[in-house]
């Protein structure tokens, strides 16, 4: 598909239909640049499928796992699980 053709929303609605990215639209779906995403997959940072036509496609619970993998928590939730384990572990 040539995404330049569309908008990027439309390209990202496109992908969540179908459940896959090439390396075009996973970096579109990312805001990444295209060879980041091909040094992530190379890298195994990031799940990826490639056919027999060498062709790179990603699952799009795989982009949405990469978003979402570095949570950060907020200082109230570090508080309440350092006291909990404190009292816990005496």
């Amino acid at each position: 598909m040539n995404v330049q053709n569309i908008s990027v929303s439309e390209t990202i609605n496109i992908i969540k239909i179908r459940g896959f990215a090439n390396t075009e639209e996973a970096s579109l779906y990312l805001s990444l640049s295209i060879n980041y995403i091909r040094r992530l997959a190379r890298e195994k940072h990031l799940a990826s499928y490639k056919s027999n036509r060498k062709c790179i496609y990603f699952k799009i619970e795989d982009l949405d796992d990469y978003i979402f993998n570095n949570k950060r928590i907020s200082n109230k939730k570090i508080m309440e699980k350092a006291t909990k384990y404190l009292f816990s572990n005496k």
